[in-house]
């Protein structure tokens, strides 16, 4: 439940004790709503329920998304996440990530995480976490949005 901000964190107690001095500018008072949905989540049934349903969409998704990605005439690179609902890709044009972006933000009404947010400049994080027919449909405000980038030609890659 990546929406969920409710402030809890996991290893090291020292890395703990580091962190816990911004508590209180994070959590002062996390949203009664958003802490009874975690403390539900986190019971067994439900986590069960959430696993399937979570499961079902990323195994749907997932060849989606690479079956985009590698119908793009080899733009992008890629390795399959090991877990969750992102793949981050690097393309292989001399493009800033934030640069390309922006614009895909602007001309498309898409968004796409630059990698050089990460230091990973010429990568993009993409998720695949929505409805398949959201997910299609932001794919093809991409593959747009590169065409007009001149990263591909506009019929070079197929839908």
């Amino acid at each position: 439940m990546p929406g969920l901000r409710i402030g809890w964190i996991v290893g090291p107690p020292s890395r703990i004790a580091s962190l816990w001095s911004y508590h209180d500018y994070t959590t002062i008072a996390p949203g009664a709503l958003n802490d009874r949905l975690a403390r539900r989540a986190l019971e067994p049934s439900t986590q069960q329920r959430l696993l399937a349903r979570t499961r079902r969409i990323l195994n749907g998704n997932y060849p989606v998304m690479a079956g985009w990605l590698d119908e793009q005439g080899g733009l992008f690179s890629y390795a399959p996440p090991d877990a969750g609902a992102m793949v981050y890709v690097r393309y292989h044009h001399a493009i800033n990530s934030t640069q390309l972006v922006t614009r895909l933000r602007r001309e498309q009404s898409v968004l796409v995480v630059p990698g050089d947010h990460f230091g990973m400049d010429r990568y993009l994080r993409f998720g695949f976490g929505d409805r398949p027919e959201h997910l299609r449909a932001a794919l093809d405000r991409v593959r747009a949005g590169i065409a007009d980038y001149g990263l591909i030609r506009a019929g070079q890659a197929a839908n």
